[in-house]
């Protein structure tokens, strides 16, 4: 009796050594599952036991619709704000300045991005749905308020609410493709985006039609009831993939920066959004300068037109031909495309494709940013990585458009000063965010020339 159950007893736990004995993954299972090779053991587990993201798929499809929904909505708002400086310097605000009325749109621009390091690591671990229905319902009581505002700083306040609702939204929306693709993760990123290009295409003409039509109070309500409408799904379908977790200490916010690649994309980000919506703002004023008088009210309306197409096409083309290599092309053609067509530029043609082309390149930019950034980022922590990029590009959107407000009217209302700088800016940011990528490529030619002779 003794003897066999010592048999068997051993027998059970020879039996059981196979099981214990687990091998560690390696790269390519880590690359699998979104994440580094030094992830923790703990996020291997976990991720393992969910499995890698789906790439596709019912939810994470709504997921991207809902996403799409709201940065139409707060996007279309913010990036439309050339209309409504228009508006105002001809009704509520006649008797301020460009530059003082500037300042409510820079001010509402960097609001949007501020606060992103707080939604970013809220979002990594509690997922987006609290902060998705608690900016929904700021924005829209934001546009309930605007519509009731005669006063410089009620105007002012309105659109610092409206800005701090896009805070609240845009690193999630942003965030959350990641957790949900992977292989085509810079397409669905693309999808995404491409509802603020396409909200910016939409809110123009929506606000002309609207304010020929009706009052400004009546104007606004109706755009507050649309947005209510489209960004309500969001509350619903916009949902994590990973389980809910206690948020990394603060300290863990100084270990991205000791990487090269992230600190310079956030350095370069920096860079480029000092001026990248000076010319949304001041789009009116290429208009007046080149085109015919019947278009000058379409002049943001054809900037969003491209930034659409920006947007849509730089995911697939990030997917096919790999995210850091459009990225840096389409940093590069921002500045060639506003010394091309935003200084000196005649004719109205030159002023369309002006329009159009800074429209794309720019739309292609907002797209591949986060997409760049999930390439160096653990999956757990991209909201955190994108929520310190978008909060340190937010004070640089505030001075930018002012500046350019200034360098206008001392040009005596032409674009020249003000395009110079605007690519002067974006020409040392598009050798800045993708530095050390390159240097990396070069490194690693340079490597395998000097391995090939040795080998001679």
């Amino acid at each position: 009796m003794d003897h066999s159950r010592s048999s068997r007893t051993t027998l059970s736990t020879l039996s059981d050594k196979p099981e214990k004995q687990t091998s560690e993954p390696d790269e390519a299972e880590l690359a699998a599952l979104g994440l580094p090779p030094d992830a923790s053991p703990e996020l291997v587990r976990q991720l393992t036991r969910i499995g890698p993201p789906p790439d596709g798929g019912l939810t994470a499809w709504l997921v991207v619709l809902s996403t799409f929904l709201v940065l139409f909505c707060i996007f279309g708002m913010v990036t439309s704000f050339g209309q409504l400086q228009s508006y105002y310097l001809t009704n509520q605000l006649a008797a301020y300045s460009k530059s003082d009325v500037a300042w409510i749109g820079s001010t509402q621009s960097t609001l949007t991005f501020l606060g992103s390091i707080a939604a970013g690591r809220y979002f990594d671990a509690h997922g987006p749905r609290l902060l998705v229905i608690a900016g929904t319902a700021l924005s829209i009581g934001a546009l309930i308020g605007l519509a009731f505002c005669t006063e410089y700083y009620q105007i002012l306040l309105a659109h610092l609410l409206f800005g701090l609702s896009g805070t609240l939204t845009y690193s999630p929306a942003t965030a959350i493709s990641g957790h949900w693709f992977l292989r085509r993760r810079a397409t669905a990123v693309g999808v995404v985006v491409c509802g603020a290009g396409a909200g910016g295409v939409v809110y123009p003409l929506l606000m002309r039609a609207l304010f020929a039509r009706l009052s400004f109070r009546d104007a606004i309500l109706s755009i507050a009831a649309l947005n209510l409408v489209l960004m309500l799904p969001a509350c619903v379908w916009m949902k994590a993939r990973l389980p809910p977790r206690s948020p990394p200490p603060l300290r863990a916010l100084r270990a991205p920066w000791r990487e090269a690649p992230y600190t310079f994309l956030v350095v370069g980000s920096a860079v480029y959004m000092l001026n990248v919506f000076s010319p949304y703002f001041n789009a009116p004023v290429l208009a007046a300068n080149l085109l015919p008088a019947n278009m000058e009210g379409y002049a943001v309306a054809l900037l969003q037109a491209g930034s659409f197409v920006g947007r849509a096409a730089a995911g697939v083309l990030a997917d096919a031909l790999g995210v850091w290599v459009v990225f840096g092309g389409t940093s590069f053609a921002s500045a060639v495309v506003l010394f091309a067509f935003w200084t000196g530029a005649s004719g109205t043609a030159v002023g369309v494709l002006g329009l159009v082309c800074y429209g794309i390149v720019s739309g292609a930019w907002f797209t591949l940013v986060a997409a760049a950034c999930a390439t160096i980022s653990p999956v757990d922590e991209i909201g955190m990585r994108l929520g310190m990029l978008w909060t340190l590009v937010g004070p640089p959107i505030l001075a930018g458009p002012v500046v350019c407000g200034v360098l206008i009217t001392a040009d005596g209302g032409r674009f020249n000063s003000a395009g110079l700088f605007c690519g002067a800016t974006m020409l040392l940011a598009a050798f800045l965010m993708p530095g050390p990528k390159m240097w990396g490529a070069v490194r690693r030619c340079w490597r395998r020339e000097t391995d090939a002779e040795t080998a001679v």
